[in-house]
């Protein structure tokens, strides 16, 4: 690929084996962490949660877990901060994590009354398979075997979280023109309706193609008709329609914690005026 929309980004595949499917009603009983930080170094944190309940005999010859297994590890409040720091800013991403995965993790947060970790962003690769109209079935399993992904140990969390981030890389490598769009656009992506994908692909490359404003670290372009921005809420928006419907948005672009450098920061003081 051309460029990465992951790059630069602490990136995370994960998955979580559990008790059953009610994310109300059941617990946790492996998880696992799998990818890299922003400067490359490898992150692996996998490991069995005692769910502090009975493992049906039905669930344990899916995933292999038994109660016998989990009898000494730890409840979940253990890891929790682990996890906490691990997922807080990253690029998650999971297989049907949306639906399932993220759910019991609310739940068992919820639980030990600690808030939730807020990702930069989450990827689902079950909807991008869905999005780009990949041949059915859509299970982690066959869409690994129609990338010839290597997938042992199916349905433990460790070989299911680096299965999913693999198979994103395949998906991003095989249609790559899907994927020349910030990070944080890509959900925006996979939940938009259009039947073709053109509409939501027009504005990307286009903007792509623009130059980029010195020290804006891809934040900003520049636009026939005004400095613009090409990331995040407020992607395609110039500055001067920005400053009177998000001013907040303004603020956080010049405030320290923003991505701007002096010389972006002096372009957009500069418009000002």
């Amino acid at each position: 690929m051309a460029s990465d929309p992951l790059a630069g980004h602490r990136v995370l595949g994960f998955d979580l084996e559990t008790t059953g499917l009610n994310s109300k009603q059941h617990r946790i009983v492996q998880f696992a962490l799998i990818g890299c930080d922003s400067n490359g170094e490898e992150i692996h944190i996998e490991d069995l949660v005692n769910p502090q309940r009975k493992i049906p005999p039905e669930v344990t010859n899916i995933h292999g877990i038994s109660d016998f297994d989990v009898r000494n590890s730890p409840s979940f409040k253990f890891y929790a901060e682990q996890i906490y720091s691990a997922i807080s800013g990253s690029v998650l991403i999971g297989h049907n994590i949306e639906q399932f995965d993220w759910p019991f993790l609310k739940s068992e947060f919820l639980r030990v009354g600690m808030l939730m970790p807020e990702p930069l962003v989450i990827i689902d690769t079950l909807k991008i398979a869905r999005k780009l109209k990949l041949p059915p079935r859509h299970q982690l399993a066959s869409l690994c075997r129609q990338f010839n992904i290597s997938l042992e140990n199916a349905h433990t969390a460790g070989a299911d979280a680096a299965a999913t981030l693999l198979l994103l890389h395949k998906m991003m490598a095989a249609h790559p023109q899907h994927f020349r769009r910030p990070v944080e656009d890509i959900p925006n992506w996979t939940n938009s309706r259009d039947s073709d994908g053109e509409n939501t692909d027009r504005l990307g490359p286009s903007i792509e193609d623009l130059p980029i404003v010195d020290g804006s670290n891809g934040w900003m372009r520049e636009a026939s008709d005004g400095v613009i921005i090409s990331r995040g809420r407020n992607r395609g928006r110039t500055l001067s329609e920005i400053r009177i419907s998000d001013p907040s948005y303004l603020n956080w672009l010049l405030s320290p914690a923003g991505p701007l450098e002096k010389e972006a920061l002096d372009a957009v003081k500069a418009s000002e005026h």
